[in-house]
């Protein structure tokens, strides 16, 4: 065989085999692009963004179902019977928040915050039991759920925008600031509506009884927004859910009900509380599944995102009062109730915590 046909040969074989090496990286190419692809951060994000909308939600029934036996436990005038229902609101929290250390400690986990912020959150759940909770409860017992849960969290809107911003950085877009601006008109058009709620607890039409009813809900709104950043600042930050809820809620378990036996004393309060435990527990163990949703909500999803969400329950309250309660069913808290929920649907969905 002469040496040309022998190169010819061997220039054949490496051609075949660089076809053959092409042909399977093609192959190779194409099983790539058909593989399903890997997770990537911004499927990561939606997926944070979406359980954080439906842990909202999840908050907002809840709160919507806690807000409906805390009006049926709501007395007039009985400042003590407000600080006891409001400490049983915190109990099923604590309790719950506690189970999950102490789990914590049997993996061998830390459980409890450092010492150096256990001082800093009973301050904030001081703020949050009695100028959130009680004044909640009080304005229930004056104004009804007509009047206290739409001023209320149109005001935890507002506040919790401007301290999100202030606190924690976070943007607010024209949609957003379109939004708060249909909910203060909101709260104006329910304050009007509020001689009808307060005549329907049994009050008289003053005009010192309608504003009491109407500056108790703002005032829990406001704190709500407050304690509401300061919560995402700590469970987006080093801090568990469970290590910052269980002093939360501990603290209104334990001072709100040394502050209601104080004020009334245990058997005025039992004999009060006859009938109404099922109310009761029910109010605390729906705030607490409430609590935990907002605080997982709150690592996924801005502070002013949330709240709107949340305020999808001035409609569910709206009409569990006037179907439960024959609360008035009158054309401010129609109204009222149809620009809040306006608001929600224009607010921007926002963006996932990091």
């Amino acid at each position: 065989m002469s040496d040309d046909r022998i190169i010819n040969q061997s220039a054949d074989s490496v051609a075949r085999l660089v076809d053959l090496e092409s042909s399977l990286a093609d192959d190779r190419s194409r099983a790539v692009k058909l593989k399903p692809p890997a997770d990537t951060p911004s499927r990561r994000i939606d997926d944070e963004l979406g359980m954080g909308i439906f842990l909202g939600i999840c908050a907002a029934v809840g709160y919507s179902g806690a807000n409906l036996a805390l009006r049926q436990l709501a007395i007039p005038n009985d400042s003590g019977w407000a600080v006891w229902v409001t400490a049983n609101k915190a109990i099923p929290a604590a309790l719950i928040a506690w189970f999950m250390i102490f789990r914590q400690w049997c993996r061998g986990e830390p459980g409890l915050p450092p010492g150096r912020m256990i001082g800093r959150l009973i301050l904030v759940g001081l703020v949050m039991q009695y100028a959130g909770n009680f004044m909640f409860q009080w304005s229930l017992s004056l104004g009804g759920l007509a009047i206290t849960v739409p001023v209320c969290f149109s005001m935890l809107i507002i506040a919790g925008a401007w301290m999100s911003r202030l606190v924690c950085g976070e943007m607010i877009s024209a949609k957003t600031m379109g939004a708060i601006g249909i909910l203060i008109v909101a709260v104006v058009v329910l304050s009007s509506g509020a001689g009808s709620a307060t005549r329907s607890m049994g009050h008289d039409n003053s005009l010192l009884i309608m504003s009491l009813a109407i500056v108790s809900a703002a005032v829990s709104g406001i704190a709500y927004g407050a304690t509401g950043v300061v919560v995402r600042r700590l469970v987006t930050g080093t801090l568990t859910i469970p290590s910052s809820l269980v002093v939360l809620s501990t603290t209104g378990a334990v001072t709100m009900t040394a502050h209601a036996f104080l004020l009334d004393g245990p058997e005025k309060l039992f004999a009060l509380s006859v009938g109404l435990w099922p109310a009761i527990v029910g109010a605390g163990v729906m705030n607490a599944a409430a609590f935990f949703a907002v605080a997982g909500a709150l690592k996924r999803i801005p502070v002013t995102f949330l709240d709107i969400l949340n305020a999808s329950q001035n409609a569910m309250c709206a009409i569990g009062g006037v179907l439960l309660f024959a609360e008035p069913l009158t054309w401010p808290l129609v109204v009222g109730c149809a620009l809040t929920m306006f608001g929600i649907l224009l607010v921007d969905r926002g963006q996932p915590a990091e």
